[in-house]
């Protein structure tokens, strides 16, 4: 995961395109550095109360908000992505109190749009 996800994902997040196709490689690739984002939170910085239920709703409405077709989620190794994202994420070298407040900031709202 690059260090300017935050920033991709954000304006992606406000993004709107006109029409649906199926997810492309590079937004499963997104979505999985978003999950990613939701795992540290719960593993590394404390957040482990994070019901994984509103996650998955958080997801789907990151996915819906861009206009993305799930039709094919299947046919992607979401967890092999995942877990690269992860370690991606993990080995930024920013000190992890650093890395979790920047990281809650620009997520947690997400999980508000999915109570």
């Amino acid at each position: 995961m690059k260090k300017s996800l935050k920033a991709l994902l954000l304006l992606s997040l406000f993004s709107v395109s006109s029409t649906s196709f199926a997810l492309s490689e590079s937004e499963a690739e997104d979505l999985a550095d978003l999950t990613a984002v939701f795992v540290y939170l719960k593993n590394d910085c404390g957040y482990q109360e994070l019901p994984d239920g509103q996650i998955r709703r958080a997801l789907i409405f990151f996915a819906q908000q861009n206009r993305w077709d799930l039709s094919n989620y299947g046919s992607f190794d979401m967890k092999v992505l995942g877990e690269e994202s992860y370690r991606d994420l993990s080995g930024i070298a920013v000190p992890n109190d650093t890395k979790c407040k920047s990281l809650a900031r620009d997520s947690l709202s997400l999980l508000a749009y999915v109570k």
